[in-house]
């Protein structure tokens, strides 16, 4: 019976993102979160995704599947594309005046668009058709 809750709780901490295991006070088995080089334009975004990665310990940006960069000072979105995972966004009160990378993610089923009335309103009504209901946005777009 030990031998197997010993297993298990080995396997528990094998899924731990940063740990150290050790025998007779020597580190035997260290894992810690490999850096993500995130590669984005905006100085704003970029932040976001990097914080957003390091909080939740991904090690691979295939691994996000939401992201929250609301009021974040974000104006371009060029490079978010890379985040093929990312299924849900919030992009509220940002800057942001062209949507096309978020067109390019095939997973995307909720964005928060909300305070920026810069975007093409073109751009809204392909996403919105791509997501429905998953999309909230300004009514103001930009003719």
């Amino acid at each position: 019976m030990k031998l197997i809750f010993v297993a298990f709780a080995i396997s528990l901490l094998s899924s731990c993102s940063d740990y150290e295991i050790t025998l007779n006070d020597q580190p035997i088995l260290l894992r810690e979160p490999v850096p993500v080089n995130v590669n984005v334009l905006d100085s704003g975004l970029s932040r976001c995704l990097s914080e957003t990665l390091k909080i939740q310990s991904h090690t691979d940006i295939s691994d996000l599947n939401t992201l929250d960069c609301s009021f974040a000072g974000i104006k371009t979105l060029d490079g978010l594309e890379q985040f093929q995972g990312l299924v849900g966004v919030k992009l509220n009160g940002n800057e942001l005046s062209d949507i096309g990378p978020l067109l390019l993610l095939g997973r995307l089923a909720i964005a928060d668009l909300e305070g920026n009335n810069n975007i093409p309103c073109e751009q809204v009504q392909v996403l919105e058709g791509y997501i429905g209901n998953g999309l909230t946005h300004s009514k103001d777009c930009k003719l």
